[in-house]
């Protein structure tokens, strides 16, 4: 079974890059950053690594450009270090200082929920993660942990002691052309995780409509809805310019109907063909509500969270889908 937070990039030569993704969230709710550690090959073959840091206050990213010796990265551990800066399932250190900003300190995770794979479950991608020659591929390594330490954010101390994380990654050759992702961590009711994307996902020659949303509570509610179960996205709706998308699910065990709102966000680089030059926009400030219904109908949560993840990149302003998929 492939460890998809190891290092999958060894022996790749162009087109290709490899990112984790860090979100964390103080407990006061008035710190929320994402750090992003990878590494990216282009066309002609050339590498570089880097550490991408978005601060949801005010919107600021920073794209700090490292050469690739500085990179180092284990394949058979989830293990990463660029430069004075590693990375791995404990936690993270930071101490960088270039002409771009300044972003030092030390964080470690506890009280883990890493997300569940093993025989059958190979991740939340399913069987696609599976097969070769993938466009992208996704991986979450933890849906939930909690944070002990600070950072120094050119120049300001960020408390993050008592504070929520989540860790996931992607890797391959592009992100999708068009595609939509949530995450949220801090409900208002009690602690869960819910993640969803939608991608239009090109395939040998064709492109496919894909999604998948994960649940949990961590005490005993649990629910997936994917392409590959045969679940259904019964209802779809999101609109670029007001920043909002909404959606229902139908599963093996339930159904799940959320809405989301686009916060302000930053501009973070996204790979093309494993060029770092394409722009998105991420807030982790959105506003998310989730409720979740067992297959006889009863609500079994129902909660909103403020502090959530949310990239929107698609063609058209508007697109809905009232039909199955």
């Amino acid at each position: 079974m492939i460890k998809q937070a190891y290092f999958q990039g060894k022996n790749k030569k162009r087109r290709y890059f490899e990112g984790w993704y860090f979100k964390c969230i103080s407990v006061d709710r008035k710190h929320a950053i994402a750090i992003i550690p990878g590494m990216a090959i282009d066309p002609q073959g050339k590498k570089h690594a880097f550490i991408q840091v978005i601060n949801a206050v005010n919107g600021k990213t920073w794209y700090h450009h490292f050469p690739y010796s500085e990179f180092n990265a284990r394949s058979d551990e989830f293990d990463v270090e660029i430069e004075n800066n590693s990375f791995n399932a404990q936690g993270l250190s930071l101490n960088v200082d270039t002409a771009e900003g300044c972003i030092k300190g030390r964080l470690t995770f506890d009280t883990i929920h890493p997300f569940p794979t093993g025989p059958g479950h190979p991740g939340i991608m399913g069987p696609f993660g599976l097969l070769p020659f993938m466009e992208c591929y996704h991986a979450i390594i933890h849906l939930y942990h909690e944070i002990k330490g600070d950072i120094e954010l050119d120049g300001e101390i960020l408390d993050f002691n008592g504070g929520v994380g989540y860790i996931e990654k992607d890797y391959g050759r592009s992100f999708p052309k068009t595609y939509l992702w949530l995450q949220a961590s801090h409900f208002e009711t009690r602690n869960a995780s819910f993640v969803f994307s939608r991608a239009n996902i090109p395939f040998l020659g064709i492109e496919f409509p894909g999604f998948f949303a994960y649940f949990t509570d961590f005490n005993g509610i649990t629910q997936r809805f994917a392409t590959y179960n045969f679940s259904r996205l019964k209802k779809w709706e999101v609109d670029t310019e007001k920043g909002t998308c909404a959606g229902e699910l139908e599963g093996p065990n339930g159904a799940l109907a959320f809405t989301a709102q686009m916060a302000s966000g930053g501009r973070l680089r996204a790979p093309v063909d494993g060029l770092m030059d394409r722009e998105i926009v991420e807030s982790i400030t959105a506003k998310v509500w989730v409720r979740l219904t067992n297959n006889h109908g009863d609500v079994i949560f129902e909660s909103a969270s403020s502090e959530a993840g949310m990239e929107i990149c698609l063609d058209e302003g508007v697109a809905s889908n009232q039909e199955s998929e």
